[in-house]
This record gives structure tokens, sequence and C-alpha cells, in this order.
């Protein structure tokens, strides 16, 4: 309780970082040696990070980023690649001086990071990949992605799509546990520029390859976390990719798509252990 007590005193600080995919809002938080910068999922934003970040605040720096038209960021009408992401990832780290830091994401997020890593290596610290899609490949987008992908301009701001989304990321227990989270999440897609939000959802969906094929090309220590219950990614396939890193780790917890909202407390050991392990200075 202490520890929660001292870290509301250091107050969040929203920033709007110019990228080469807009501007995109950041929110940096908490203190210590370590800073982790985090990317949140498709359909969310860095309010996903809350209860990591008030049980990690005390001891980590965050830097916490809204992808394209998420949250309070701009998006454009333009489909971008993922190594776009990761560029707008440095440019967020550029702005904050971090020459290198523990970077990482849930699912888009995890995608942007691990294309970070693949691309500047130094840059990264240790690698943090929570509920990332593994085997997503644009070539041949399954017949939901499909649908999302193409009508998703019109269905966003539908109840039955947005109560749909919920229970695909989140177990029903948690729903009823958190209606405030609850209401954020439909706020944020009711609230969200239609066409900018489906364009960013496109992209993300249409213009992305496997990441498990190129998970041995990793070279900073990469840590898997994942739902048992996430029906979208099964749990083997995020064991075999995190095998295939030459330092890889894998955490595997309960719940369904986002584990740090699933399973904050959880979650932040696993985090604790690996950064501890694999990035202590």
């Amino acid at each position: 309780m202490n520890a929660m007590t001292e870290f509301t005193k250091t107050a969040p600080v929203s920033h709007n970082v110019p990228t080469s995919l807009g501007r995109l809002h950041v929110v940096e938080t908490g203190q210590g040696p370590e800073t982790i910068v985090l990317w949140p999922s498709i359909f969310t934003d860095h309010h996903i990070y809350d209860d990591l970040v008030a049980r990690l605040g005390t001891s980590h720096r965050f830097v916490l980023i809204d992808g394209p038209a998420h949250g309070k960021s701009d998006g454009g009408t333009d489909e971008f690649t993922m190594e776009d992401c990761a560029n707008a990832m440095t440019e967020v780290m550029d702005h904050f001086n971090l020459d290198e830091a523990i970077v990482g994401g849930t699912s888009w997020g995890g995608i942007t990071a691990a294309h970070l890593a693949l691309m500047s290596p130094a840059r990264v610290k240790a690698l943090v990949l929570m509920n990332t899609p593994m085997q997503i490949d644009a070539t041949r987008p399954g017949l939901k992605s499909r649908f999302i992908a193409s009508g998703a301009r019109w269905i966003l701001k539908t109840a039955t799509f947005r109560n749909g989304v919920a229970k695909s990321f989140f177990s029903d227990d948690v729903l009823t546990a958190n209606p405030a989270y609850t209401r954020a999440f439909h706020d944020m897609l009711k609230t969200a520029k239609p066409s900018r939000l489906a364009t960013a959802i496109r992209s993300v969906i249409l213009r992305g390859s496997p990441l498990i094929d190129r998970m041995a090309e990793l070279t900073v220590p990469t840590l898997v976390i994942a739902g048992k219950e996430d029906a979208m990614y099964p749990i083997a396939v995020q064991a075999e990719a995190a095998l295939r890193a030459p330092n890889g780790h894998f955490a595997p917890v309960d719940g369904k798509h986002i584990s740090a909202v699933e399973q904050p407390a959880r979650v932040a050991e696993v985090i604790t252990n690996f950064i501890s392990t694999e990035a202590a200075h």
C-alpha cells in the first residue's frame, strides 16, 4: 500500500510527439533506472497498462505510446507497415533521448517492438512480447480478418462489434469486475475517427508477415507472454516462437488476449524477473 501511495505522487505526463506516422500521444510515468517503452494492441490505448504501471511504476519509468488513430494519437489515411511503426517507436525514443530501452507491447505493439529489435537491435536492451500474433500473414488473411479489415470503417462503432471484440480480448469475469475499463474500451472506439481507425486496423491485419519465421534473428533477450485461453493466438504457437529466439523466455498466464489487464500481478512479476536477470546494468 505504501508503494502504491508513493507512486501516485508521480503524476503521468502527456506528450504529443511528432513522428513519421503523425502526432502520437505518449504518456511518461513512473520512476526508476530502467525505462520500459510499450505500445498497445489495436482497439486499445495506453490505459491497458494502468495496472501494470501501478505495480512497477515505483521502480521503473514507463513511456506508453498510443498507436496511430488510437487513444489521443492522430491517424492518417495512408496504410502503413510494421516497419513504419517500428520507426515511429524509434522516433519516440529519440524524443525522450533514449539510446536504448526495454521495449515491448501487446499484440500490434508486440509486432512493432519485435520489428524495432530486428531493425535496430542496439536500441533494444530487452524485448517484451505480450499476446503477440506470431503467424499473421497478410497474403492469407482468415475470413474474420478479411471481414474486420473490409468493414472496419462501418462496424467499429456498433455495440455488437465492440462487445464481440471485448469478449475476444477479455475473460467474462474480467469484464464484470472492471466496469470502468469496459466503459473506457467502448468510449475509445466510439470517439475514434472511423476512417483513420479503420486504416490503422487494415494496416495491422493486411500488411503483416509471420513473425515466428524471424524469431531466430532476434539478438536481444526476448520474453514471450501469452494467455492460456487466447483463442486467437494458440499457446503452443507462442511457446514455439519463444523457443526459436536465441535468448527466448516463455511465460504462459491465465486469461485471454490482453494479459496486462487480465493478470497484471502475474505479468508484473514475470517482467520484473526477466528484467532482473536479462536487462540489469
